[in-house]
């Protein structure tokens, strides 16, 4: 209740955000913020309007009409994006937290009390930290086979997040074992996974959330034929299907786990994803919130709020446990690609916050390659690509089948610079190995573009850039389709980009990645400047335009 707050707790709050650096150097966002607090605090919430607020606090005239002046407004949605980042920050561990609804001028002010939890016990130690932010996925092909469900489950691993009853796969024995013995590896190394059995014979259902099972059948000769789903049982609703022909050969296993075991992984993760979504993350465990805030297909959006929320689910997950290393390296992940796209958040301390982040990780969980990948992603996102190149190397020694680990390492070191034709070409293989569905190709998409904008090669660049937007987007990869279009003399069209991204990006902006985001990812290139500069004429085009 606004009664209860108190000058101190307004001011401790105002000296925290302005700490903060959230704010940057506006004194007009600072007096905004004040006036808004102090107003709603002192009961004339209902007054805040525009007209007010721009003759209170922007010393506009008499007769201003904020229909056709959008000063207030536009301050606003960056005050909002402000508090968002400083709402995702370790500062803003005080007990006032404000927030500004979009679609209103009053603010949401609540008093809590700040109490610090420590475990009674050590958290156990995690071997296996689950999935990264970004993973291969791979092609669906949906089927309809139905096979009976067996015996009462047995737990083979503690009792996680997630539950999966693993059906023996039915047909050829010997490579029935072989897939099935494969898939159990996989998913056992899944920290969130809990794997129940299902021994021949029963038509009990199981208690599961999902269910994996399928048939096994010669194709030829030379290879068989594996069909696999993944199921949800109560509703018998098919989550995912695959189905695939491999040649025999003393390598199956390691085939059958590269066409089916980063796929499934996912599929799995998502299908929990929208499971656990609509819960109170209060009650999710350290592991669900991870799924909740790992990228994995299901609900996600291209906008600032979206990615801050993502590091406020990672900030609870550590309170309930300090060394969930997975979260950790989230976080690097999470802050460091903030701080190069996103103004607001690039502070120092934010940036700091991610360097720490990265260590702790690296600290609880370094054998374990998606750990290890989020942490050569938060290197590459603060310019360290020399790092970024080597701890993805990493990755490939921990995992030799973590396949965008391997497309990553191939372009991570073009970042700045012209790939030559063999790279070039691999990295076109790469993506033209993925259905063409598949939700991954938007990164091997315009990754393809970036090595295309690097050798002079605009059009083809511009090309690949609009296949990946019909995908998914983020600010890397509209600013460059921005940029592309801006080269080639389309600048009106440039403009449009930018100025569609700015509901869900407030603060993007093209001097932002003309003066932050290129230099800091071109600083260990001799050869930067000359692709610092398209960004540059980009920002000089857009002044006025935006």
């Amino acid at each position: 209740m606004t009664q209860s707050i108190s000058d101190d707790d307004i001011s401790t709050y105002l000296d925290a955000v302005q700490a903060s650096g959230v704010l940057g150097k506006s004194a007009r966002r600072q007096r905004l913020l004040e006036y808004l607090i102090r107003t709603e605090v002192a009961g004339q919430g209902d007054t805040l309007k525009a007209y007010a607020i721009g003759l209170d606090v922007f010393d506009k005239p008499d007769d201003f009409d904020p229909s056709t002046d959008s000063s207030v407004r536009v301050e606003m949605g960056r005050l909002r994006s402000a508090l968002a980042v400083f709402n995702a920050s370790s500062h803003a561990q005080i007990p006032l937290s404000v927030d500004i609804p979009v679609g209103s001028y009053r603010p949401v002010l609540e008093l809590a009390l700040i109490v610090e939890t420590i475990p009674e016990t050590p958290a156990p130690t995690r071997k296996w930290p689950v999935i990264g932010g970004m993973v291969a996925l791979l092609g669906v092909a949906v089927m309809g086979i139905y096979y009976a469900f067996d015996a009462p489950m047995q737990v083979v691993e503690p009792e996680r997040a997630v539950r999966i009853a693993l059906v023996d796969f039915q047909g050829d024995p010997d490579i029935a074992a072989a897939v099935s013995s494969v898939l159990r590896q996989g998913l056992a190394r899944m920290q969130q996974v809990t794997v129940l059995s299902n021994p021949t014979g029963s038509r009990q259902r199981p208690t599961a959330e999902f269910a994996l099972r399928g048939w096994v059948g010669e194709e030829n000769p030379e290879g068989h034929r594996i069909d696999a789903e993944l199921i949800i049982p109560a509703t018998d609703r098919l989550v995912w299907a695959k189905s695939l022909v491999v040649a025999n050969g003393p390598d199956l296993d390691q085939r059958i786990a590269q066409s089916f075991g980063n796929e499934l992984r996912v599929r799995l993760l998502g299908a929990s994803k929208a499971q656990l979504a609509g819960r109170d993350p209060q009650t999710l465990s350290p592991e669900q919130l991870f799924v909740m805030a790992t990228w994995v297909p299901g609900p996600s959006m291209n906008a600032v709020e979206w990615e801050l929320q993502r590091v406020g689910l990672m900030r609870l997950a550590l309170t309930k446990d300090p060394d969930f290393g997975a979260a950790h390296s989230v976080m690097a992940d999470k802050l460091a690609y903030l701080a190069n796209v996103s103004g607001p958040s690039n502070t120092p301390a934010l940036r700091d916050e991610a360097v720490r982040h990265a260590k702790r990780a690296m600290e609880l969980a370094p054998l374990d390659p998606d750990v290890v990948f989020n942490v050569a992603q938060s290197q590459w996102h603060a310019g360290m690509i020399g790092a970024a190149e080597t701890t993805m190397a990493r990755v490939l020694e921990l995992d030799p089948g973590h396949d965008l680990a391997r497309f990553l390492a191939l372009v991570i070191p073009y970042s700045c610079q012209a790939p030559p034709d063999d790279v070039l070409a691999a990295a076109i293989a790469f993506d033209l190995s993925l259905s063409a569905d598949n939700p991954i190709r938007w990164l091997t998409l315009t990754w393809t573009g970036w090595l295309h904008a690097h050798r002079g090669e605009y059009d083809l660049a511009l090309a690949a850039e609009e296949q990946a937007a019909l995908i998914f987007e983020i600010p890397y990869t509209f600013m460059r389709h921005a940029m592309l279009l801006n080269k080639l003399g389309q600048t009106d069209q440039a403009a449009s980009i930018i100025r569609q991204q700015q509901t869900n990006w407030p603060d993007i902006s093209p001097d932002h990645f003309a003066t932050v985001t290129i230099p800091r990812l071109c600083q260990e290139s001799p050869d930067g400047l000359q692709f610092i500069q398209n960004y540059k004429d980009l920002a000089a085009e857009m002044t006025g335009r935006l």
